[in-house]
């Protein structure tokens, strides 16, 4: 495992749901020093007071300076200019940036490091930032999301991964798309917390309150609800199957008012990731009701990983990196195949079953992900520094 190592991190920000980038950066900083950049946004604020609102947090967070989480990590909120397609923006924001960041590094005792970055958005700063070493983290096919300036991103992100010293890519169709751009990109899948998940199989562990009093059976989902979550297939199941309870657990960044008056689906909010298992422990089944298109076919779902390693029964739509999971994750192809799959893995809820869904992803750890990157650091070829 990598040591002794500074490492300044973009990503989205710390205090989000927990994602890959928080994994890798947590176990990493056991023994490296790391300085969390929160986002440096990646579209145009709009008239909105959720905006507005998000603006004014991240302004008393930029006045807090570097917040320190563990010894090792620290928290840094910047500033930038959000208007990342107008002529001189990216070059502006680059440079107050690098002077910002730069200045808290130094007073941390990180006048050298590496660069880990998961946004597109960076790749205007590399120049000024001039790190060791450039590792671009792939997790998302940026150019898909339909809120942002899809030319915009692809021109960023060709940017970045041609100047990046390594580039790791999470899903097969990522990598098949980036590797032309550097020899150095390597697949990497995602990584699970097992130890974490594992206590939805506990005695001592609870059914979380807000599932004790619902109906049986309980059909589950974490996470994120955004514009890939396919909320009209949520909708038929819980008009088809009104026998079953149907509970979302996690934020929603899009409307959700197709589920409005469906008396069997429990819109529960964002809970911690510690509540996780609890919650776990109270579903019956687990789905990954994703729609399946250019964005989501570069995705490798973490949840999937979770919701195994919880013993659950999993049931997704067809997704691209769901099926080397064949033979413990049941897929939906289509709308009435997705609800026939969830009856029948609410019927396997047998140790044996359970057992097997749990080994398949025993060897998945998240120390292991960042061990073979960690490695793949150390071999890579010399380009910025590497």
């Amino acid at each position: 495992m990598m040591s002794g190592q500074n490492i300044i991190c973009f990503a989205n920000d710390w205090d989000a749901d927990p994602t890959s980038k928080h994994q890798v950066m947590k176990i990493l900083a056991r023994s490296n020093r790391v300085l969390w950049v929160n986002s440096i946004g990646l579209r145009r604020p709009g008239a909105t007071a959720q905006d507005a609102s998000r603006i004014v947090a991240k302004v008393k967070k930029f006045c807090r300076g570097p917040i320190s989480v563990t010894p090792n990590l620290h928290v840094l909120t910047p500033l930038a200019i959000p208007f990342h397609d107008v002529p001189g923006v990216p070059t502006a924001n680059a440079w107050l940036l690098s002077r910002y960041i730069r200045h808290h590094a130094r007073r941390l005792g990180m006048d050298t490091f590496q660069m880990w970055t998961f946004m597109p958005t960076t790749a205007p700063l590399v120049r000024y930032l001039k790190p060791d070493k450039l590792i671009y983290y792939c997790v998302d096919e940026w150019s898909a999301f339909t809120f942002l300036n899809s030319q915009l991103m692809e021109q960023m992100e060709h940017s970045l991964i041609r100047q990046s010293d390594l580039v790791i890519a999470s899903a097969e169709k990522l990598y098949a798309t980036k590797r032309h751009l550097n020899p150095e990109t390597h697949l990497v899948s995602h990584g699970v917390d097992s130890e974490h998940f594992a206590k939805a199989q506990a005695d001592s562990t609870e059914v979380a309150e807000e599932l004790r009093n619902a109906k049986r059976p309980v059909i589950g989902f974490w996470g994120l609800i955004g514009e890939w979550i396919d909320l009209d297939l949520i909708r038929y199941m819980a008009e088809r199957r009104p026998d079953w309870s149907i509970a979302l657990i996690g934020k929603a960044d899009v409307s959700s008012a197709v589920l409005k008056g469906l008396p069997n689906v429990y819109l529960i909010g964002s809970r911690s990731y510690e509540t996780l298992p609890g919650f776990a422990k109270g579903f019956t089944a687990a789905i990954l009701p994703f729609k399946v298109n250019r964005l989501t076919e570069n995705v490798n779902p973490i949840k999937l990983r979770e919701y195994l390693a919880a013993g659950l029964p999993v049931v997704s739509t067809a997704l691209p990196e769901v099926k080397q999971y064949d033979g413990v994750v049941r897929i939906g192809h289509t709308r009435d195949e997705f609800v026939e799959q969830v009856a029948a893995a609410v019927l396997e809820t047998g140790a044996g079953f359970v057992r097997k869904r749990m080994d398949a992803v025993s060897d998945e750890s998240w120390d292991a992900r960042v061990e073979h990157i960690s490695r793949l650091i150390k071999q890579c070829r010399p380009k910025s520094g590497c």
